[in-house]
């Protein structure tokens, strides 16, 4: 008989919408939701379903009460395998979801699996070693997502190491972070013990997450400089004093663009950093530290560029999606190109 324990929040579990979102957790024996899709999926392994069922803000705004009954949960049914969501890309589940499925890893040593799209801020408090399964944006990838569910429980039931690691190859998003972890051997074992490993086939995870970054071409300045009008673009959050369109200090999910009409710097007093990624003090003393709008208007007087855009773009780079850092920056490409600008300073922290 194989345990499997299914948190979900009050929405998918059938309890509630917002107005259930405080509800407490919940032991549920049985599968309802989607873990009774994946339950019919694994009737053929002698499956046993059990449902976790807690509402976002009560997760939220109790997690340690959360995750003692949590703990007493466990302890009661003791499941092979913990599931949570998918939470696609909703952002409360699916921190609940991440949080949920690290700490019974860390705690219990146990498979644990959720999913969630790439955009999820759930997927910055995931542990490293929980399964995240790549799903939809939304519950239109339902179906499509529990099918993912139920081969990874399948291939994890069956213990062949090679056709999990295959799968979360496959269909499980990456974790590049580092995580501080206590282990029993010292670094130059943990380090001949992979190597052997990787020597004989055998499949490995290396303890320091490889990150793969795209490369972009750089595009070449069409014509002469001294006929270019250049463009000012930011992604160390300097705003105009008391952050009136209300920039995050961290994880932007948006830009915004500033007049330097008329101006020849920028004051202090009047413009303010919203960064949480570097010492603001200097920039806050000194605005055109950041954007060197003091530098370019001496520039623009001895003739070295045609003009500086009346206007400076600001997003916020520190703790962003990557993903969503490229839709921002796609918007200020649009914009830019289509004022007839012919090249752009970038500045960044």
């Amino acid at each position: 008989m194989v345990k499997v324990l299914h948190y979900l929040n009050q929405f998918f579990a059938g309890i509630g919408g917002e107005e259930k979102a405080g509800q407490e957790l919940l032991f549920i024996p049985g599968s309802v939701g989607a873990g009774a899709v994946i339950e019919n999926e694994l009737q053929g392994h002698g499956v046993e379903y059990a449902t976790i069922a807690c509402g976002d803000n009560y997760f939220h705004e109790e997690e340690e009460k959360a995750l003692r009954a949590m703990g007493a949960a466990l302890e009661r049914f003791q499941p092979d395998v913990v599931l949570a969501g998918p939470a696609f890309n909703a952002g409360r589940y699916g921190l609940a979801c991440a949080k949920v499925c690290s700490w019974v890893r860390d705690n219990w040593r146990i498979p644990a699996i959720t999913g969630m799209h790439e955009d999820n801020p759930g997927t910055q408090e995931v542990g490293r070693h929980v399964f995240v399964i790549q799903t939809g944006a939304s519950a239109a990838a339902m179906r499509e997502s529990l099918k993912r569910y139920t081969l990874l429980i399948e291939r994890l039931l069956a213990g062949n190491e090679t056709a999990v690691e295959n799968f979360r190859a496959e269909h499980c998003l990456s974790i590049p972070r580092r995580f501080t972890v206590r282990s029993d051997a010292p670094d130059y074992v943990r380090a001949v013990n992979l190597l052997l490993t990787k020597l004989n086939g055998q499949p490995y995870e290396s303890e320091i997450p490889r990150v793969e970054a795209k490369r972009h071409p750089i595009p070449n300045l069409t014509g002469s400089l001294t006929d270019a009008t250049v463009a000012l673009v930011t992604e160390g959050g300097l705003v105009p004093k008391g952050n009136p369109d209300r920039l995050e200090s961290s994880r932007g999910s948006r830009y915004f663009k500033y007049s330097l009409n008329g101006r020849e710097d920028l004051r202090r007093g009047e413009f303010e950093a919203m960064h949480t990624g570097y010492d603001t003090s200097t920039v806050d003393q000194d605005p055109d530290r950041i954007v060197p709008l003091d530098a370019m208007r001496v520039l623009e007087k001895a003739r070295r560029f045609k003009k500086l855009h009346d206007y400076y773009f600001v997003t916020t780079g520190t703790g962003a999606m990557p993903s969503k850092m490229a839709e921002i920056g796609a918007g200020i490409a649009e914009e830019l190109a289509g004022s007839g600008i012919g090249a752009v300073i970038l500045t960044a922290t």
